[in-house]
């Protein structure tokens, strides 16, 4: 269940993220928010102290709470790392969370390809079928969940705890590259093909072909991120502008 101050929180880093409250901007003040939101004032106390834990902003007596620029923020914690997601608009950041797969998920496929169960291989082949299932000529609706899933299930398979607490970037990685590449990403079938030459070599138990093929796969990633810079300037404010798709869902 969400407390009053965690919905404080959701609202107000969205609002951040989004710019409604730009770096250097003051919030509210703690009665002003309790009246705003119909809370208790400590409530509004609590929401303003996890702000500031998760870098957002900054408590100081007199001035208030500012809004910290955000190359302090807590970007790896979930709660700030998705509406950053959704609102942030340079390429730069797109690039370092596709630059942060490339470091984490050739490794964990090569791991899976050794250490993967029964289980594993079974819930990574299940997400290939779902995937397959979305593929008819365009992605479907269910092909961002079941992409994710297959993705979040090597990584598991790879039996390594400090990459398993990485899934959340990866899935705001595979986000990004929805809603900003859109139809300019590979097309459905060469994207099946590179998912399920992951999938072979992991069940074959080829560490170095499991690697080089997500490798491969994120490298086609990195390409539809490449043209889009090309295009960028046609609209940097706006993602759609350039071919990329505006979601409101989770990630590919």
């Amino acid at each position: 269940m969400t407390t009053l101050h965690e919905a404080i929180v959701s609202t107000l880093v969205k609002e951040i993220a989004s710019g409604a409250y730009p770096p250097g901007a003051v919030l509210p003040k703690e009665m002003a928010l309790a009246s705003t939101y119909g809370v208790s004032r400590t409530a509004a106390r609590e929401a303003m102290q996890k702000l500031r834990s998760l870098g957002m902003i900054e408590v100081r007596r007199r001035k208030g709470a500012t809004v910290l620029p955000r190359n302090e923020w807590h970007l790896l914690d979930p709660d700030v790392l998705g509406p950053a997601v959704q609102h942030v608009t340079d390429l730069s950041f797109y690039q370092s969370l596709l630059e942060a797969r490339l470091a984490i998920e050739p490794r964990a496929a090569e791991l899976a390809a050794q250490r993967a169960t029964h289980h594993d291989l079974a819930r990574i082949s299940a997400a290939l079928d779902r995937m397959a299932q979305e593929a008819h000529g365009t992605r479907g609706a269910g092909w961002p969940d079941a992409d994710l899933c297959f993705h979040s299930a090597i990584i598991e398979a790879s039996g390594n705890w400090v990459f398993k607490q990485l899934i959340v970037t990866v899935q705001a990685a595979l986000d990004s590259s929805i809603r900003l590449t859109g139809s300019r990403q590979t097309s459905v079938e060469t994207a099946l093909e590179q998912h399920r030459n992951v999938y072979d070599a992991i069940r074959r138990r080829q560490p170095t072909e499991a690697q080089a093929a997500m490798t491969w796969l994120l490298h086609s990633t990195r390409r539809d991120f490449e043209e889009l810079e090309r295009n960028w300037s046609t609209s940097p404010t706006d993602p759609s502008a350039t071919g990329g798709t505006r979601r409101q869902r989770k990630p590919d």
